[in-house]
């Protein structure tokens, strides 16, 4: 009986050995040189997918190995990095996060060295709960005498008990003799929480790939290599913007005992680590809104007593002239079987009577964030100014608002939104961008957009520093300042300007607009932005706000 077979025939049995309860699509067999290319399976003869909880088998690498006989063992180790480590992309992006830390200059092993690492909890667990053959898979791999394989396999004899050279080669430092004793006890220690370990294995791989060792001589390793690429097809992972840093052997001042905050830079360094084939955009797109998620705020909101409530009064003829979804069927088909537009159409008419219910009326937001050349890059490093935008324009989205967002710089330089709209990953996109230029307010798209009073109320944010004066101070066709206050009146929903100044009391643009109605916020430092947004409502709208 074809190999194959069998293995498929051990699938459940496979899946049984971590739950009774777990469900995943049957292993994948790729028969040639082509499929493995396709799917992505280069290096090694098996590998996962997190993007459908997938195990891809290579049929011809499985063969070359001899490994035909240990189905349990290796289908059980492929299920085991789907429902156990890493499970999903976010503990695996905090694993590659960890590791760079602790292995600066050599991110390229990242991957590498995150997979090995799992292995050690998976194959422990799957030796001592279900005694399988683990060390068997590594015997017909074959010895190496590369150091780091050899302290991987003296990990494993210490701690499944074998004698020495079952699965290691010659005489061994020291040093191996250490560094493997510290992480079989590593192992037994977390394994329920293997984060904490991570930063520490990190540590002791380091040396043996420093310097002039910092290739992988071992082929063997490489074959090992079964969750690189996993994030393939995915999209950013949620949920990594600060990692709790642990550390029992190393601890460094600034890096372990507490939580860090992640980079842009440095989350867009895991996503391609794990395979991850998204551009910058999305990656700080995705970056952004959950670092804005814990702080969302209730965004203010115009209340109506004795709102109208509509009561249907009958029929009138639809008129071809009027939207198509007016047209009541049921009534019309009634009227007549055979359906003649504006002959046998009707639609409901309605009248209005006056309701004891509250009516909401969402404020739009219209925001406009400085990212002239003295604001910090959000794709590089975190910016606060993007953070309080994306935090304000969320909280706007939950409550029904529509949001226009402008990234604004030097003279004609700006990117906004398609209007006012409800997508917060549009919004996101033109927040999360960067020009970098001079400093002009884009007084044409104030001028453009309140021409007309609108439908609804609008609240009009700005975000900027001392260069909010070239509202005023730039040589433009038409008077700036008519401008700007036919704005702030057209809009109904009020002003506010959140601003860095030096001088706050100084700056004669400030106080001239502060004067004119718009509210300042100033602030010393981009951080006091997270303390606006949460301050925004309830300085600006909750103490007045009344039923209207």
């Amino acid at each position: 009986m074809d190999f194959v077979k069998v293995w498929e025939s051990k699938w459940n049995e496979a899946l049984k050995l971590w739950s009774d309860y777990v469900k995943l699509t049957p292993a994948k067999f790729l028969f040639s040189e082509d499929e493995e290319k396709e799917e992505g399976l280069t290096a090694s003869f098996a590998a996962i997918r997190l993007k459908d909880h997938r195990v891809l088998l290579s049929v011809k690498q499985i063969k070359s190995y001899q490994l035909e006989d240990y189905a349990l063992e290796i289908l059980g180790h492929e299920i085991g990095h789907h429902v156990y480590c890493p499970g999903d992309l976010a503990d695996q992006a905090k694993l590659i996060y960890i590791t760079n830390l602790a292995m600066p200059r050599l991110n390229h092993l990242t991957s590498m060295i995150v997979n090995i690492y799992e292995d050690l909890f998976i194959n422990d667990h799957l030796k001592k709960q279900n005694h399988l053959r683990m060390e068997e898979v590594y015997q017909k791999l074959g010895k190496q005498k590369d150091p780091f394989w050899n302290f991987y396999m003296r990990t494993y004899e210490l701690l499944w008990a074998l004698p020495s050279s079952t699965l290691t080669e010659g005489s061994l430092s020291d040093q191996i003799q250490s560094d493997a004793a510290l992480v079989s006890r590593m192992i037994r220690n977390f394994p329920n929480d293997w984060a904490k370990g991570m930063f520490d294995f990190a540590s002791i791989c380091f040396p043996y790939f420093f310097g002039e060792n910092n290739q992988i001589n071992s082929n063997s390793i490489k074959i090992l290599m079964d969750t690189i690429d996993a994030g393939k097809g995915m999209t950013p992972p949620s949920g990594i913007t600060e990692v709790e840093i642990s550390s029992e052997l190393f601890p460094m001042d600034g890096i372990t005992g507490s939580k860090k905050a992640l980079t842009p830079a440095e989350y867009s360094t895991i996503c391609k680590s794990m395979g991850i084939e998204a551009d910058i955009s999305e990656i700080t797109y995705r970056y952004y809104k959950d670092k804005a998620l814990p702080y969302l705020v209730p965004f203010p909101e115009r209340k109506t007593s004795g709102a109208k409530e509509e009561i249907l009064e009958g029929n009138d003829l639809w008129d071809p002239g009027s939207p198509i979804e007016k047209i009541n069927w049921m009534e019309s088909t009634i009227k007549s079987p055979i359906i003649i537009p504006g002959y046998t159409t009707v639609e409901d008419v309605y009248g209005e009577t006056t309701s004891n219910e509250i009516k909401v009326n969402p404020i739009d937001l219209d925001l406009f964030v400085d990212c002239s050349g003295s604001m910090p890059n959000p794709q590089n490093d975190l910016s606060y100014l993007t953070l309080a935008g994306a935090i304000i324009a969320l909280s706007a989205l939950k409550t029904g608002s529509s949001v226009r967002v402008t990234l604004w710089s030097g003279e004609k330089e700006f990117l906004v939104t398609d209007g006012f709209i409800k997508n917060e990953k549009e919004i996101l996109k033109v927040l999360t961008g960067y020009f970098g230029g001079g400093t002009c307010f884009p007084l044409e798209l104030l001028e453009d957009q309140y021409k007309v009073e609108p439908k609804r109320k609008r609240h009009i944010l700005v975000i900027s520093d001392d260069g909010i004066d070239t509202m005023f101070t730039q040589s433009y066709p038409r008077d700036p300042r008519a401008i700007v206050k036919n704005a702030l009146e057209k809009a109904n929903g009020g002003g506010s300007m959140v601003l860095q100044l030096y001088q706050p009391n100084k700056n004669p643009v400030v106080i001239e607009l502060q004067q004119s109605g718009w509210e300042i916020y100033p602030i010393q430092t981009w951080t006091d932005l997270i303390k606006f947004s949460k301050d925004f409502v309830e300085r600006n709208y909750v103490r007045n706000q009344a039923l209207r």
